[in-house]
């Protein structure tokens, strides 16, 4: 599990810890939510940040 929580633009996620525990789907659309089996975070964002400028 990550200590920072995952940011994804779909508004259902799904985890499983890597086959650590059922795979479960989660819906964030209505903000950050922890997965009830590991506790790891996700938070619903519109849109990824560009990683390249151009000047």
């Amino acid at each position: 599990m990550s200590k920072h929580p995952i940011e994804s633009t779909e508004e259902i996620v799904s985890c499983s810890d890597h086959g650590g525990h059922p795979l479960i789907y989660i819906n964030i659309k209505k903000g950050d939510k922890a997965c009830q089996y590991c506790g790891q975070r996700f938070t619903f964002i519109t849109e990824k940040p560009d990683s390249q400028t151009s000047d």
